[in-house]
């Protein structure tokens, strides 16, 4: 028998796979939820998002799965001149992000000097490449500190919510130092890396347009995925133990007040890296004690719906990502009802601004009233809008994103061990090869394969 700790999309992906193959299982989550983080509600005509808000189809793995649950004539994509139009706050002052280098020129992100030294990058010497580089330090040598504070660092903390003088280059931003690594130019190696990944989605038949979501939010997929597995699942199953004997996992739970107990032959782990440490430090106390050392940002979504007439910023665009620098509390914001006009009424707009991480962590504690106060008021300034707002929601995450911190080539190799150590347990979490949707996806898909 084998076990799937963890309901999320990971989780369930995983299960989807050993069901298909007629292989039993059960699947324990400890929320009467399902789904982890990937989660939408309804509210007053709108569509929110707690979680993601958008996917990305970007391996034949999740094209895949879409197609199999029958939900490939549902997928919405997004409006494509919002899609496209992206923005930086600088100075207080909303900036278009340049799409080409002919847009470069006459933007103010990057002074001539700074477009001068992208030039001549594929000259620049690649010899004081450290072993494991934070993401800042590598942009910064290969780049120059403009690109970092007015491109790198706003795109990187609108996804991770981390500190990129924290993170570490090779597992947040891979593709860049992959591109020193081969071709010894940053810009130079990125092109042909990017050729050879569009030749490989066309190859497995993705989308030219790869960002999408549902009718009813990104929650229909997770719907789809649990009433294919349902049966096997057990929701409100918190597991508190897991003991390893004789090539056999024993899994305590706690269910509904009654604790319980299952003996599996083979283990899946969709689990954030806090829950499984707890779980196994009685049999794996160095794996245990590496997965502790992962930090996790919180973060914080907040959705704002009005009337579109009461906005001045008129641009259809798909959001605004902040610098360190800037006095706002959002890392950016999504003008959801531009790019996916379905998730608002008609004359309405959604916006999603996302707070927290580890630029404004304290922000999560806040109140209610705080955090709207705090962000309707720079809001207000910021996009000039008026009146009152008919939807206020928000969704906190104490616990909200992992980081692939300088380090965490030491915790990847203690897992790895592990995993040699016990081949009939297997980690999908987003912990472990990627943060997004369609990582998670991928993994889950893999393990179960590889059990199968």
């Amino acid at each position: 028998m084998i076990a799937i700790l963890g309901g999320g999309i990971s989780g369930l992906s995983a299960a989807f796979e050993l069901k298909k193959a007629g292989i039993e299982f059960f699947l324990l989550e400890a929320t009467p939820a399902f789904g982890g983080k990937v989660q939408s509600s309804q509210k007053q005509g709108f569509t929110v998002e707690h979680g993601p808000n958008t996917v990305l189809i970007n391996n034949a793995e999740i094209k895949k799965l879409i197609e199999e649950l029958g939900l490939w004539e549902e997928l919405i994509f997004p409006e494509e001149k919002a899609s496209n139009n992206r923005f930086v706050l600088k100075n207080g002052k909303i900036e278009a992000f340049p799409n080409d280098f002919k847009k470069m020129l006459k933007s103010k992100l990057f002074s001539f000097s700074t477009l001068l030294s992208v030039l001549k990058e594929p000259f620049n010497s690649s010899a004081s490449a450290t072993e494991d580089e934070s993401l800042a330090t590598f942009v910064e040598r290969r780049l120059g500190k403009q690109i970092l504070d007015n491109f790198i660092i706003p795109f990187v903390t609108g996804i991770y919510a981390g500190d990129p003088y924290k993170m570490s280059a090779k597992y947040t931003m891979n593709m860049l130092m992959e591109a020193e690594e081969k071709y010894g130019s940053i810009v130079k190696g990125a092109f042909k890396i990017m050729k050879a990944k569009k030749l490989e989605n066309e190859k497995n038949g993705l989308p030219k347009q790869k960002i999408f979501t549902f009718k009813n939010g990104l929650q229909q997929l997770i719907a789809a995925l649990h009433e294919k597995v349902k049966e096997n699942v057990h929701w409100g199953a918190i597991c508190t133990k897991i003991e390893y004997a004789n090539k056999k996992y024993t899994i305590d739970f706690e269910q509904n007040g009654a604790q319980k107990s299952v003996i599996a032959s083979h283990v899946i782990s969709a689990l954030p890296a806090y829950a499984l440490a707890e779980l196994i430090h009685n049999f794996a106390f160095g794996l245990s004690s590496n997965l502790y050392k992962i930090n996790y940002e919180p973060a914080m979504a907040v959705h704002l719906g009005f009337d579109s007439k009461n906005m001045a910023f008129s641009e259809k665009a798909f959001g605004i990502l902040s610098r360190n620098a800037e006095k706002v509390p959002f890392l950016g914001l999504l003008f959801n009802s531009h790019f996916f006009p379905h998730t608002a009424p008609n004359g309405k707009d959604l916006i999603t601004v996302i707070c927290g991480g580890a630029r404004y962590p304290e922000i999560v504690d806040k109140s209610d009233e705080e955090v709207l106060e705090e962000v309707t008021d720079c809001l207000r300034e910021l996009l000039g809008i008026k009146g009152d707002f008919e939807l206020t929601n928000i969704v906190r995450w104490k616990m909200g994103i992992p980081q692939y911190e300088i380090g965490y080539r030491k915790i990847e190799a203690e897992i790895d061990l592990f995993l040699d150590a016990h081949h009939n347990f297997k980690i999908a979490s987003n912990f472990y090869k990627g943060i997004s949707v369609s990582d998670c996806v991928k993994n889950g898909n893999l393990v179960a394969k590889s059990l199968i």
